[in-house]
């Protein structure tokens, strides 16, 4: 049986990178990218946008309904994966909007539905995470320090509410002073401790 990790974290703090690097570490590792995930549902509902629109103008493209769909989606496929392989989700229920912050978060349904193993959950220093933000904005807003720390610590408030809910352990992963090799290593090292990568013979 498969373990399913979900890997979240403020945008900027390297969740997409280390998804990337995971798939490569870990052969047979599935992955989805809820970003991804949103914009080609838009597209199939006939809204041709990119990933950088999504981020800027997230809650006027993408609905909580649009988000609950997504998770029902992901969650049937982890129920059909896990079986055979290692599962990592790459989301975050909390959004930078033009009034402040949005969160569509998993129900305690869905999260005894998706029966995580582990959260794993990046972060950075305040000022790291506005430099990187401001080195590649990708539709990614402009921070403030505080709001830097604000979104920061709101998700890993959802992380440890998930990990809670569903009995397992949240692995806080500061990125301020590694580069993305280092991360990925630290990572790894934390997802085979917790049996990723093993295979039933």
């Amino acid at each position: 049986m498969g373990k399913v990790v979900l890997l979240t974290g403020a945008p900027g703090t390297g969740k997409s990178t280390l998804r990337r690097a995971l798939g490569s570490r870990f052969p047979g590792l599935q992955h989805f990218d809820y970003g991804e995930l949103l914009r080609l549902r838009k597209e199939r509902q006939g809204l041709n946008i990119s990933y950088e629109q999504l981020r800027e103008q997230s809650a006027l493209l993408v609905s909580p309904v649009d988000v609950t769909d997504a998770d029902e989606w992901v969650i049937g496929e982890v129920d059909r994966l896990r079986a055979t392989n290692d599962v990592v989700i790459d989301s975050h229920a909390l959004t930078r909007e033009v009034y402040g912050f949005r969160a569509i978060p998993y129900s305690t349904l869905q999260l005894h539905a998706l029966r995580l193993n582990a959260v794993v959950t990046l972060r950075c220093d305040t000022d790291v995470l506005i430099a990187r933000v401001a080195r590649d904005r990708g539709g990614r807003r402009e921070l403030s320090p505080e709001l830097a720390r604000d979104i920061q610590l709101l998700q890993e408030s959802l992380s440890l509410h998930y990990a809670v809910t569903c009995g397992c352990p949240v692995f806080i992963i500061d990125t301020t002073q590694q580069n993305a090799a280092e991360v990925a290593d630290t990572a790894v090292n934390i997802l085979e401790r917790i049996g990723v990568g093993e295979r039933d013979d």
